[in-house]
């Protein structure tokens, strides 16, 4: 078991999202569990333009966010979900991991975005806002999710299951 968390580090950390950004090693091997699938996760490019027909959500900060359809990512292109801590900071992250069928589709999709931001939401709620730094098809991890309580509580929400 770890070194198959072990080797799909590794992989993760050659694909690159985390936030949009490379993942990062964490501290000790998360339990992971697929998502359930009411718990609405989407990853969605943010209408910079302001198109018509845009789906408008808010931010974290409780302002207006416009996203476009389709998502990037959702919930059913998921194969698992694991609440982890990086190594620096302690930082709650949330690692996801692709279903194969999706990857190929999910890394098309990113590497056309590469330098545009999109939104990260469970339920319409915006949880992280990113820069897609480099194209990801297997994996990428979700920072920014408050402190570790709030973190173990949305991987609950998400997965039905205590981390």
């Amino acid at each position: 078991m770890r070194r198959m968390f072990l080797a799909m580090m590794l992989l993760a950390s050659t694909i690159g999202l985390a936030g949009c950004q490379q993942i990062q090693q964490v501290v000790d091997p998360p339990s992971s569990a697929a998502p359930l699938p009411q718990a609405r996760l989407l990853l969605r490019e943010v209408d910079e333009q302001g198109h018509a027909g845009a789906t408008l959500l808010k931010d974290t900060d409780g302002r207006p966010l416009a996203v476009l359809e389709p998502a990037l990512i959702t919930t059913a292109d998921i194969a698992s979900i694991a609440l982890a801590r990086t190594e620096q900071g302690q930082e709650p992250v949330l690692n996801l991991t692709m279903t194969d069928a999706a990857a190929p589709r999910i890394q098309a999709a990113t590497e056309a975005r590469v330098g545009r931001r999109v939104a990260f939401s469970i339920n319409d709620k915006v949880l992280s806002v990113a820069t897609i730094r480099g194209p990801f098809g297997k994996a990428m991890q979700v920072a920014g999710l408050g402190d570790p309580a709030a973190a173990q509580r949305m991987f609950t929400e998400i997965t039905g299951k205590q981390p």
